[in-house]
Parts: C-alpha cells; sequence; structure tokens
C-alpha cells in the first residue's frame, strides 16, 4: 500500500513517528512524508497561524501532490496539517483512507465559546473528508463521537510512545521540600508558563527552569523582571538535552490550559518526579487526583507544591513497544480493510 504521513514540521515527526514509518516500511508498504522541513518528501511549508491565507494557497498545491500519487491511505497529525489536508481532499474522487491522528483537539474544556465555536466548526467541515479518529484521552473520545467527527470510527491510543532508547535518568531522591521546580515545553500562551513565573513569588527559596523557547519568551522574561525573580528562573531556549534538567529537579510542575497526552508528563513519570499540573484532559488522564490542581489556581498550586506527594506511576502502556504494536494493529487493520474494500 502506498501512505502518506503528514504533519505541520518535521520536528514533530521526527520527534513521535520514525518508529511507524520504520516499520510500515519493513512490512513492505511504501511510506512518504509531508511537513515542512528538511528530509520530507513533500516540503509543504505550513504556516503556524491555522487560517493563514498561505495554507489555504499550499492546499492546492497538496490536492495536486494527493491525485497525482494516488495514495491509499493518509495518516494525520498535528491541527494544523490535518485541516488543511483534509480541506484540500474535498472533491477528490476516489480519495485515499484518512485517519487523523488528535494530538489534543484545540476545543473543549480550557478556551472560550468563541474559539471552541471556530475550531469545532473547521473539524465539522472536513468531517466527511475524516474517515477515523485516533485521540488520546477521553475528553477528545467523547468530543469526536458526540459530533460524529468520524465516518467509520473513533479509537482512543495511548499516544505514540516513549522511546526507551531515550531514557531518563531517574532522580533517586528529589530535595523535601522542593526546591528545584522544572517544566518542558514550548513557550506559549496554552502552556501558560507565567503562571508558574507568578507562582514562584509565594515559593520561598524555590528556582524554575523553563526548557524550551516559543513565542512568549519576551512576555515571560518581562514578567520574570518585574518580579525580580532574574536570579530564581532560568530558560534554556531550544535543547534536546531534556534528560539533564529532569534529573537535576526535585518536583515537576505545568500550569498547561489544554493537552492532548502530554509527552512531557510521561517524561516526568519516566524520572520518578513529584508532579503536580492543573487537572485539564490529557493530565488528568495519566495522574492521580493528589497531583493535580484547578487549573488557574494560585493558592491550591502552592499548597500542592508545598504538601508533596510522591505518587507511584505505570506508564508500561505509554512505551514505545506497547504504543508502537497497538497502534499498528489498528493502522493495518484499515489498510487490510482498504484491500479488501478495492477487490469488490
Amino acid at each position: 500500500m502506498k501512505i502518506l504521513i503528514c504533519a505541520s514540521n518535521m520536528v514533530h515527526i521526527n520527534n513521535f513517528h520514525r518508529p511507524y514509518i520504520d516499520e510500515f516500511k519493513r512490512l513492505g508498504h511504501e511510506a512518504y512524508i509531508m511537513a515542512s522541513g528538511e528530509g520530507a518528501d513533500f516540503d509543504i511549508p505550513f504556516k503556524k497561524r491555522s487560517l493563514s491565507l498561505k495554507n489555504a494557497l499550499l492546499s492546492v498545491k497538496i490536492k495536486k501532490i494527493i491525485k497525482r500519487e494516488k495514495f491509499d491511505v493518509v495518516y494525520l497529525h498535528t491541527t494544523l496539517a490535518a485541516f488543511w489536508v483534509r480541506l484540500a481532499l474535498k472533491g477528490v474522487k476516489n480519495r485515499p483512507i484518512v485517519v487523523n491522528t488528535v494530538h489534543g483537539y484545540l476545543f473543549g474544556g480550557g478556551f472560550g465559546k468563541l474559539h471552541n465555536k471556530l475550531y469545532l466548526s473547521c473539524e465539522r467541515l472536513v468531517k466527511k473528508q475524516t474517515d477515523y479518529i485516533f485521540v488520546m484521552n477521553n475528553e477528545d473520545e467523547e468530543i469526536a463521537k458526540a459530533n460524529s467527527l468520524a465516518k467509520l470510527g473513533v479509537y482512543k491510543i495511548n499516544g505514540m510512545g516513549l522511546d526507551p532508547q531515550k531514557r531518563i535518568i531517574e532522580k533517586a531522591s528529589p530535595a523535601l521540600p522542593p526546591k528545584k521546580l522544572v517544566y518542558v515545553g514550548e513557550l506559549n500562551k496554552r502552556k501558560n508558563q507565567i503562571f508558574l513565573v507568578r507562582a514562584l513569588k509565594h515559593l520561598e527559596n524555590a528556582t524554575l527552569t523553563l526548557v524550551g523557547d516559543g513565542s512568549q519568551r519576551q512576555a515571560i522574561e518581562k514578567e520574570i523582571k518585574r518580579l525580580g525573580l532574574e536570579n530564581r528562573v532560568t530558560i534554556t531556549g531550544f535543547t534536546k538535552n531534556v534528560s539533564k534538567y529532569l534529573s537535576e529537579a526535585d518536583m515537576y510542575v505545568s500550569a498547561s490550559t489544554v493537552e492532548g497526552l502530554p509527552f512531557n508528563i510521561l517524561e516526568a513519570m519516566e524520572a520518578s518526579l513529584p508532579i503536580v499540573a492543573s487537572n485539564i484532559k490529557g493530565q488528568c488522564d495519566l495522574l492521580p487526583s493528589e497531583c493535580l490542581y484547578e487549573s488557574g489556581n494560585m493558592e491550591e498550586f502552592i499548597s500542592r507544591v508545598n504538601d508533596v506527594k510522591f505518587a507511584s506511576y505505570d506508564i508500561s502502556n505509554y512505551k514505545l513497544q506497547s504504543t508502537l504494536d497497538n497502534n499498528m494493529s489498528l493502522y493495518l487493520g484499515i489498510i487490510s480493510n482498504e484491500k479488501e474494500l478495492q477487490s469488490v
């Protein structure tokens, strides 16, 4: 079978999907990549703003590629690429089977009514071009089923997998009370790192390391300076050496307002760190209640940090070998169904 794997950029492909691409090829299928960046078979320079006119123009190019290449199955990842590729498939005769893997709907809890209406409308606009949906948390599964966003089926999966070859170094005995807090993720409004910075003002002698970079870096640095926390907050910028910062930390903290299945939380669990995270979709699917606080509630967050709870984590179902086996079973089942349809 001829398979197309799509995402908004090659960073996402390289971080999460290489084992799947390799497995497709090992099984004798043709597997091609459509994304922005070096290494893509079809380099599509998606613009990060979802409703950009440039993305609309790119959809014309995408349609031509898909019609020319005659793919059997398209596997979609990331909200941006998933929308524009499905929009490009409108009107395509004998289109490929389409599987949209949702890494977290950008609507639902944590968003305003207007925002939810806009993004849900986008999904409804392309639901006829969506045969299957894979989701990573309970809330997104309910959303997909309640709004009939897939023609043939909705399945819940345990993400794309933690790679044992990139094992996080466990910290044997974090300091109590915790003094070194860490968060890993792109610096943006949804990840809400500015909340963590403001909370630090109320945590005596604690430090905070923000691992990552992004559009909100300048705003976060401005807030750090305003609060006089220059000596207590470190922003690392982009780094591949996440394990270094997790192994040095006493606690993992998150103020994210929306997630799919947060890979950063899984990494913190792998590192056996105590975790305090906002009670939102994705995070509440992974963590026990004693690790969670009401999103945006500063008082409860500070209380959770000061009253450290060491939870026992079982992430065996989220390891790469487990997710690879389970997800490939679903992928290959879809391919098998497509072959049967072609033979009728």
